[in-house]
């Protein structure tokens, strides 16, 4: 059974996903979130939908952190939300230092964020998945019991306020703000950029979003930061003095 304090945080994000909210489709607000991040025992929350595949897009969440978790999970190709999504199993690292081995490149990455512990939980409908909830620590430890049980309350609820039907029909923006929006397109520059990739080197998108997120994690860019530079032919993949 969910704490009190959790009841009264799933009453109001139904409340607001159902209205819109006094702003707009960031219905579920700031200081809610950080009310549901101090119920469920962490310092951050954040949602994202996507697949395993093309990795997942930040639609909630009220701290750079979370939004940094995600796009670091996105730019390098692992993960745990990436596990989560494909497996729908939740995933519980408390201990972030002794994941390396599984993911040897976002925990340096994480843990230079300060983030010492991860739990991911899955957003899905039956057996369709639809995304993630991450939750992390600033300090290594599991979460009791009875703060599992909120969290996994909590991702319930986030999946039902993601149904499309909930959506309103204007659009929030094309980033992700503090709150619910509608999943944010503004990773498309990279699934364009794959595209070229993908043609100019003659390989397959899998292998050119490789190649992409290879390029960037030696120059230490942001993912989108190389994309956006395929886009524009600043960078071709087939140039020879590459």
């Amino acid at each position: 059974m969910v704490s009190d304090r959790m009841a009264m945080v799933l009453a109001q994000l139904d409340r607001e996903s159902a209205s819109g909210g006094s702003c707009g489709f960031h219905g579920f607000p700031r200081l809610a979130t950080s009310v549901a991040a101090d119920v469920v025992g962490v310092d951050g929350l954040c949602a994202g939908v996507g697949t395993a595949s093309a990795g997942t897009v930040l639609v909630w969440g009220a701290g750079t952190v979370g939004a940094a978790l995600e796009d670091l999970q996105f730019g390098l190709g692992e993960g745990p939300s990436r596990e989560v999504v494909a497996t729908g199993v939740p995933l519980l690292t408390s201990d972030l230092a002794g994941a390396e081995s599984r993911w040897p490149v976002f925990v340096p990455a994480a843990m230079d964020l300060g983030v010492r512990a991860v739990f991911v939980f899955p957003l899905r409908i039956g057996a369709i998945g639809v995304g993630t909830m991450l939750a992390y620590r600033t300090v290594s430890g599991s979460l009791a019991a009875g703060q599992t049980i909120d969290a996994l309350a909590l991702a319930d609820a986030l999946t039902l306020a993601l149904l499309p039907s909930r959506w309103p029909e204007e659009d929030d923006g094309d980033r992700p703000g503090p709150g619910w929006a509608r999943p944010a397109t503004y990773r498309a520059e990279v699934h364009q950029a794959t595209g070229m990739v993908s043609v100019q080197l003659g390989i397959s998108l899998a292998d050119a979003l490789v190649r992409l997120r290879a390029y960037a994690w030696a120059r230490d860019r942001l993912l989108t930061e190389v994309a956006g530079d395929v886009v524009a032919r600043r960078l071709r993949f087939d140039d020879p003095n590459l």
